[in-house]
């Protein structure tokens, strides 16, 4: 008897392992239940804010693409008419030509920079790091207005630096072959302490011993730059041009405030959003929705393009 208690122990103790009581059982539930709708209650006004002021108004837009809408009466159907007329507007291929150029004249040498910046800082040549990256980094905390702003004094035809330092008078923000260089400038500025902070996070991110093995190799700095450090750091490289090309088909608020302020007429400092907001003006809204579209399907096609010339060159 007390040998077949001994054995049915285990069995019992199985049993209740596999079947626990009721009252476990609702607790393990309730209190999963209570972390999902805390999680929910937490998430719900991102989700909220995003379904009211991105998706419906980008759902809207994608609808409103497809008709011909003055801001009044009733809207009419009219196919791809609106992406036809779009496609077929001069403006707005001589306008994707000035895009592409504020690209490449802003994006070639801030990256780089950027890059040698961080590793600069990164180096034992420079001392008093914890000082120095936030200074590099404080353009991207300055408000788009004001950063505008003090550009529009530096430049400013009677009173700015800039003429001063030069002993004349250019008119930088009258001028509209000058107005770009000094948006140029303006984005170079903003956007180098963020790309210098994701550079030095890549730099972090590799593997001293590396650098190490090439120094007991009797490689030099440059090599080290080139043959190391830059192949590790390809990717980072590549999201930094493949943002700064979306960054440069959304410019509007610097390029505006920039040279509205100083009267500064041509509208192409400011390519793509302002002839999107001068459809806007003139009441072709379906138009204007077109056009975001394009923009859309542009980027997505930049962003792809890079992506595979990055994936061939490291095929090769």
């Amino acid at each position: 008897m007390q040998q077949g208690k001994v054995i049915t122990r285990p069995a019992e103790l199985h049993k209740e392992t596999l079947h626990p009581s009721s009252g476990t059982k609702r607790r393990v539930p309730r209190f999963r239940q209570r972390e999902a709708i805390l999680a929910y209650l937490f998430v719900s006004p991102f989700i909220l804010a995003f379904l009211l002021f991105q998706l419906g108004p980008d759902i809207y837009s994608f609808v409103l693409s497809f008709y011909h809408y003055k801001g009044y009466g009733t809207a009419t159907p009219v196919g791809f008419s609106n992406y036809l007329a779009v496609l077929q507007y001069h403006v707005f291929w001589q306008e994707l030509g000035n895009t592409i150029f504020y690209w490449l004249a802003h994006a070639l040498p801030l990256i780089p920079l950027s890059f040698l910046l961080a590793m600069l800082v990164r180096s034992k040549f420079i001392k008093g790091q914890s000082f120095w990256k936030p200074v590099i980094f404080l353009p991207q905390v300055i408000a788009t207005v004001a950063s505008a702003l003090v550009f529009q004094a530096l430049f400013s035809t009677e009173y700015g630096i800039v003429n001063q330092l030069l002993h004349t008078k250019i008119h930088w923000l009258q001028d509209y072959a000058l107005a770009r260089w000094a948006i140029i400038f303006l984005l170079i500025w903003r956007g180098l302490g963020f790309w210098f902070v994701v550079f030095l996070a890549g730099l972090s991110s590799i593997d001293p011993s590396l650098e190490e093995a090439a120094i007991v190799d009797g490689a030099t700095l440059w090599q080290r730059i080139r043959y190391v450090i830059v192949p590790l750091m390809s990717n980072v490289f590549l999201f930094a041009f493949v943002i700064d090309a979306i960054g440069s088909l959304r410019l509007f608020a610097e390029a505006n405030v920039l040279v509205s302020g100083a009267g500064q007429a041509d509208p192409s400092v400011a390519p793509m959003l302002n002839l999107l907001v001068g459809n806007l003006q003139n009441g072709e809204f379906g138009q204007s929705a077109a056009i975001g579209w394009i923009l859309f399907v542009l980027t997505i096609l930049v962003a792809a393009l890079q992506f595979s010339s990055f994936r061939a060159s490291r095929n090769k």
